[in-house]
Protein backbone atom coordinates (compact mmCIF):
# COMPACT_ATOMS: atom_id res chain seq x y z
CA UNK A 1 0.00 0.00 0.00
CA UNK A 2 2.73 2.45 0.96
CA UNK A 3 4.66 1.77 -2.26
CA UNK A 4 1.54 2.39 -4.33
CA UNK A 5 0.88 5.63 -2.49
CA UNK A 6 4.46 6.75 -3.09
CA UNK A 7 4.16 6.00 -6.80
CA UNK A 8 0.89 7.92 -7.07
CA UNK A 9 2.25 10.91 -5.16
CA UNK A 10 5.43 10.86 -7.21
CA UNK A 11 3.45 10.69 -10.45
CA UNK A 12 1.29 13.64 -9.38
CA UNK A 13 4.36 15.69 -8.46
CA UNK A 14 6.09 14.80 -11.71
CA UNK A 15 3.04 15.72 -13.77
CA UNK A 16 3.00 19.10 -12.06
CA UNK A 17 6.68 19.55 -12.93
CA UNK A 18 7.90 19.67 -9.32
CA UNK A 19 10.68 17.13 -9.70
CA UNK A 20 11.90 18.65 -12.93
CA UNK A 21 12.10 22.15 -11.51
CA UNK A 22 13.77 20.96 -8.30
CA UNK A 23 16.40 18.93 -10.14
CA UNK A 24 16.82 21.36 -13.03
CA UNK A 25 15.72 18.66 -15.48
CA UNK A 26 14.25 19.34 -18.90
CA UNK A 27 10.96 17.62 -19.67
CA UNK A 28 12.68 15.02 -21.86
CA UNK A 29 15.22 14.25 -19.11
CA UNK A 30 12.42 14.04 -16.57
CA UNK A 31 10.59 11.46 -18.68
CA UNK A 32 13.81 9.49 -19.18
CA UNK A 33 14.62 9.54 -15.45
CA UNK A 34 11.09 8.46 -14.51
CA UNK A 35 11.26 5.62 -17.03
CA UNK A 36 14.67 4.52 -15.69
CA UNK A 37 13.28 4.51 -12.16
CA UNK A 38 10.36 2.32 -13.14
CA UNK A 39 12.13 0.01 -15.62
CA UNK A 40 15.50 -0.43 -13.92
CA UNK A 41 14.44 -0.33 -10.25
CA UNK A 42 10.99 -1.91 -10.22
CA UNK A 43 12.26 -4.71 -12.41
CA UNK A 44 13.72 -6.39 -9.32
CA UNK A 45 11.95 -4.87 -6.32
CA UNK A 46 9.22 -2.48 -5.21
CA UNK A 47 9.91 1.21 -5.60
CA UNK A 48 11.18 2.60 -2.32
CA UNK A 49 10.56 6.10 -1.03
CA UNK A 50 13.97 7.79 -1.21
CA UNK A 51 12.99 10.11 1.66
CA UNK A 52 13.01 7.12 4.04
CA UNK A 53 16.83 7.01 3.93
CA UNK A 54 19.58 9.26 5.20
CA UNK A 55 21.88 10.87 2.64
CA UNK A 56 24.66 8.36 3.34
CA UNK A 57 22.30 5.36 3.25
CA UNK A 58 20.78 6.54 -0.01
CA UNK A 59 24.18 7.17 -1.60
CA UNK A 60 25.30 3.66 -0.65
CA UNK A 61 22.13 2.09 -2.06
CA UNK A 62 22.36 4.13 -5.26
CA UNK A 63 25.97 3.00 -5.83
CA UNK A 64 25.11 -0.64 -5.19
CA UNK A 65 21.91 -0.68 -7.24
CA UNK A 66 23.41 1.29 -10.15
CA UNK A 67 25.91 -1.53 -10.59
CA UNK A 68 23.25 -4.23 -10.30
CA UNK A 69 20.97 -2.42 -12.76
CA UNK A 70 23.94 -1.93 -15.10
CA UNK A 71 23.26 1.77 -15.43
CA UNK A 72 25.56 3.75 -17.66
CA UNK A 73 27.27 6.69 -15.96
CA UNK A 74 24.93 9.23 -17.56
CA UNK A 75 21.89 7.16 -16.58
CA UNK A 76 23.12 6.90 -13.00
CA UNK A 77 23.66 10.67 -12.81
CA UNK A 78 20.25 11.44 -14.29
CA UNK A 79 18.46 8.98 -12.02
CA UNK A 80 20.37 10.28 -9.02
CA UNK A 81 19.35 13.89 -9.75
CA UNK A 82 15.74 12.83 -10.20
CA UNK A 83 15.62 10.81 -6.99
CA UNK A 84 17.45 13.50 -5.03
CA UNK A 85 14.68 15.89 -6.06
CA UNK A 86 12.09 13.40 -4.81
CA UNK A 87 14.00 13.09 -1.53
CA UNK A 88 13.99 16.85 -1.03
CA UNK A 89 10.81 18.29 -2.52
CA UNK A 90 11.22 21.94 -3.38
CA UNK A 91 14.99 21.92 -3.08
CA UNK A 92 16.79 23.66 -5.88
CA UNK A 93 19.68 21.70 -7.39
Amino acid sequence: MRGTLFILLTAAWVLCGGAGRAAGLADSDLKTARKLYIVKCAKCHKLHDPADYTDSEWAAWMAKMAKKARLKKDQEELLSRYLDALRRPGAAK
